[in-house]
């Protein structure tokens, strides 16, 4: 087995209770940080807004908008909240964004029909857009607008649009493919949406900006979702929990449990200081951390195993210390491993992926930190308490 350090004798437990001192001042560092910023930071994800799907259209010989550049222009509207992503297909290219607000968007086209709905009731129709003449509709590209056939006179149409809540009414005289007079009805929304589209209009002239799809997402599916990953994390520590007592002790697989709570705090802790929201991309990073660190604890526990068998004129302190000097060449080469990968992820993975790619990078670290100086020491303490024996426990398994 390849191996990166030759034999070492490091006393690892000798200042356990230090390093457990100072996980329990990080951890409550992290608590009162979240209590003073007023709790957990939440995404979209949980706290529910608004998911709109832009087709973008680059002009010819330049490239696609890019998303570091989008995401500038939410920023410099207050936007900054925003989740951007890009979906690239035959059919052209979206912009995936997401946007936090608690209200559900009423475009202008639908205010002005609601409008002319209650002011005018079967005294006008829509046109399609393939009847309207397409150089009218050229002036509009990038306004909401409603095309209506109607007896109605322009002062009439033009007094109705100031009843609406939009920015910029417009009423443009136009006509229909075979010439008969049609009505454009056009303003500028007020919503997040709205200001968002004509934001990116406005500093990306040469795109064009085709809105495909708004969907609201409600704290509802939020609070399922967070509440299903609660119980994802529960599920596996009882399943964990079950495991270590049937292959070691009891006491191991609460051991490992504590250390497994210890990497969530602190990592949730960290996110929450350098100001990253809690995404289901971070929800995942940290159930990926649950198997991460149960493996590399479970890797000390068997070494802590086949010692107490073989070296039973030892203390416990001394068999884990020899464990843990055991396990340290492999420790080292697989979160060494796991961490250059995700760091390569954090700086080069785009913004997406910069709160998992974080996460990783903080539990991997605090994952095998947490086997040397949580589970381990939590083993010693118990049987120096207790005077239980775990050479009698191993015999057998």
């Amino acid at each position: 087995m390849l191996r990166l350090l030759g034999k070492t004798n490091i006393d690892f437990e000798g200042k356990r209770h230090m390093w457990m001192a100072i996980s329990g001042i990080v951890i409550l560092a992290g608590l009162i940080n979240i209590v003073f910023q007023g709790g957990l930071k939440y995404s979209i994800d949980f706290t529910g807004g608004l998911a709109i799907t832009l087709r973008t259209t680059s002009p010819a010989g330049q490239p696609p908008l890019e998303e570091d550049a989008v995401r500038a222009t939410l920023d410099r509207i207050g936007l900054n909240d925003s989740e951007v992503k890009t979906s690239r297909s035959e059919d052209g290219e979206d912009l995936l964004i997401k946007i936090k607000s608690e209200s559900r968007v009423r475009t202008p086209e639908s205010l002005i029909r609601d409008k002319l709905s209650a002011l005018f009731p079967e005294k006008w129709h829509v046109v399609p857009d393939d009847q309207v003449d397409l150089n009218a509709l050229d002036k509009l590209r990038n306004i909401s607008y409603v095309a209506i056939e109607s007896e109605l006179s322009e002062a009439e149409l033009t007094n109705a649009m100031r009843g609406v809540e939009i920015d910029n009414p417009q009423v443009v005289a136009s006509k229909n493919e075979i010439g008969k007079p049609v009505w454009l009805l056009a303003g500028e929304g007020r919503d997040a949406a709205s200001r968002m589209r004509r934001a990116l209009v406005q500093e990306h002239p040469n795109y064009r900006f085709e809105l495909r799809q708004i969907e609201m997402v409600g704290p509802r599916i939020g609070s399922e979702l967070r509440n299903q990953a609660i119980l994802a994390a529960i599920a596996s520590w009882g399943l964990i929990i079950i495991y270590l007592w049937w292959r070691y002790d009891l006491v191991f697989g609460v051991a490992a449990i504590v250390a497994l709570l210890h990497d969530a705090i602190i990592t949730i802790g960290i996110l929450e200081f350098f100001h990253y929201e809690i995404s289901m991309t971070v929800i995942s990073a940290i159930l990926t951390l649950i198997g991460f660190s149960t493996n590399d604890t479970i890797v000390v526990f068997d070494r802590i195993r086949e010692n107490l068998k073989r070296s039973r004129d030892k203390s416990l302190k001394e068999v884990i210390n020899d464990s843990i000097n055991q396990t340290l060449s492999r420790t080292i080469i697989t979160s060494g491993t796991v961490f250059l990968v995700v760091a390569v992820l954090y700086f080069m993975g785009g913004e997406v992926l910069r709160g998992f790619s974080f996460a990783m990078l903080i539990g991997v670290v605090v994952g095998t930190y947490s086997s040397i100086y949580i589970a381990a020491p939590i083993l010693i303490d118990y049987v120096e308490r207790t005077g239980h024996q775990f050479t009698k426990t191993m015999k057998n398994k």
